[in-house]
């Protein structure tokens, strides 16, 4: 049976990413994540989005826009930071403000509402107390201010363009108001709403429309929790108990900690600690709190919820990570009690669900085993971020081309191997690419090289590969296929493909180019 959702007051400050590098809004700016050619814009300013500059959008589609675009690499920790003064600020209106990230909170309106003299009254305080800040650039940090049944629907109102006050939705009122936007407003994935769309399903309200019992079937865990924001309820089912003592987890120092690296490295062994005891209890953990209490016996507290709307358990190395932003934040205020030495440091266990399991394989065993996540997050903890990494897809036309090492953990942006790339290697994969292809000859059956033409026409059928200075008779051969590595004329060079079937079984990718043929994979 569905809870009623608790109201919930939601503050989103614009732009943030922006903000926090010290960017003027008045300025056609961008802030990125990514490397390379996959770098994707996460956050742009007013003039850049009048320029037609979008969140997503390849950072050099975004260039080719705007050629006096100013772009600035995401500052995670620099977002924490400067955010700060504004959680401080909230906390001064109502307690237990939750950090939904770093420019958005959100905090319970039921208690706050009536000491404010009602939701629009404390929405009017909370935006006030917020403006009085001022950014980088000596101007006030702007707002949007939502109050409505769950954070989702509260979310989604704090968004409303050119609203001057708090945007209230009626008790009762978050599943009409949501119906209809889109299902990407919740979060949906782009996977799920690809089939939505197939069926028909383009809006929110279509897809709270749905019989629960079908979504449950269809999409599971993931896809109920989505249809309970698209009815305007909260995204996850009331915590099955309140938090205990015993699930706290805590560390006294001794001595105190002066610097933050070993609260930080104490911060990851007790995020492993807290884990554990949850997994025992069959819980997991969506929301967090840290506490540090210095040596003059002051605490600070503050929230922190999973960066995945739809559920999931904080990491050890996530923990960690949120810890080393929460010292930098405390530290940075002047004459904050966190900038004494730090005596004691608690996790404290703030919002729980059932723990229900990971997606389990036909063959039954995990996708992602949970000890081979915390091994790779305890090896990154000693070692560096980008000490473990994992290999994922990624578009590209050679076999060499289509896969790349992305760090333990790190969410990339959008794949790239769904665009059409003309000319790409079809499947199976090779199995295996050398790190540097090795030439070879290919020679006819009068021992005359094998040359390929513009048209992609063979001159002779191939009879022998010679390999480092051995020959091996062909006994079959597929190709060629000619294609061009570049479009633009400046870098356009013509090459051609073929597969060929050595005596010895190999089966070698060959790939010819300004007339000389070099193994690009090999298929065994």
């Amino acid at each position: 049976m569905d809870a009623r959702p608790t109201r919930a007051a939601v503050a989103w400050c614009p732009d943030f990413p922006v903000l926090a590098v010290g960017a003027d809004l008045d300025a056609q700016v961008a802030v990125f994540s990514g490397e390379g050619a996959r770098r994707v814009v996460i956050a742009c300013s007013p003039g850049a989005r009048a320029a037609g500059v979008r969140r997503g959008q390849r950072l050099r589609d975004a260039q080719r826009l705007v050629p006096q675009l100013a772009a600035f690499a995401r500052d995670e920790r620099a977002e924490a930071r400067a955010f700060e003064p504004v959680v401080a600020a909230a906390e001064q209106v109502a307690a237990g403000v939750e950090v939904i990230r770093p420019g958005l909170l959100a905090l319970s309106a039921h208690g706050p509402a009536r000491y404010h003299g009602g939701e629009r009254a404390l929405g009017l305080v909370l935006r006030d107390r917020v403006a009085q800040l001022e950014t980088g650039e000596g101007s006030a940090i702007i707002v949007g201010i939502g109050i409505a049944d769950g954070v989702t629907a509260a979310g989604i109102a704090a968004r409303t363009p050119g609203a001057d006050e708090a945007v209230i939705i009626e008790p009762g009122g978050s599943a009409a108001y949501l119906a209809p936007f889109p299902l990407s407003a919740i979060g949906a994935p782009p996977d799920l709403i690809a089939v939505l769309d197939q069926l028909g399903v383009r809006s929110i309200g279509r897809f709270a429309a749905l019989p629960v019992a079908d979504v449950a079937g269809r999409f599971g865990a993931e896809g109920v929790m989505l249809h309970r924001s698209a009815r305007g309820l909260d995204p996850r089912p009331p915590a099955s108990r309140r938090p205990v003592e015993d699930l706290c987890v805590e560390h006294e120092f001794d001595p105190p900690a002066e610097t933050d690296e070993p609260v930080v490295f104490v911060a990851k062994m007790l995020a492993d600690r807290l884990h554990a005891g949850l997994s025992a209890a069959g819980l997991a953990c969506v929301r967090v709190g840290i506490e540090a209490q210095t040596v003059t016996g002051r605490v600070s507290y503050r929230l922190w919820r999973h960066a995945d709307a739809n559920g999931g358990r904080l990491s050890a190395a996530g923990l960690a990570q949120r810890a080393a932003w929460q010292l930098d934040g405390w530290r940075s205020r002047e004459a904050h009690p966190v900038a004494d030495p730090v005596a004691l440091l608690r996790l404290v266990p703030d919002q729980l669900v059932l723990d229900t399991g990971t997606q389990q394989a036909l063959w039954g065993a995990e996708v992602i085993p949970d000890r081979v996540a915390r091994a790779a997050e305890r090896v990154q903890a000693l070692l560096g971020h980008d000490s473990v990494a994992r290999l994922r897809l990624v578009g590209g036309r050679g076999p060499a081309e289509m896969l790349e090492l992305v760090p333990w953990g790190e969410e990339p942006a959008a794949e790239a191997e769904q665009a059409p790339w003309p000319g790409a290697v079809l499947r199976p994969a090779p199995s295996a690419v050398p790190p540097e292809p090795a030439q070879a000859d290919v020679l006819d059956a009068r021992r005359a090289p094998v040359a390929v033409s513009g048209r992609a026409r063979i001159s002779a059928t191939p009879a022998l590969v010679v390999l480092e200075g051995r020959e091996i008779e062909v006994a079959g051969y597929a190709g060629p296929w000619g294609y061009e590595r570049s479009w633009d004329t400046a870098g356009r060079r013509r090459r051609a493909r073929m597969q060929c079937l050595l005596a010895d079984g190999r089966v070698l990718l060959l790939v010819l180019e300004s007339g000389t043929w070099r193994v690009e994979a090999v298929h065994q």
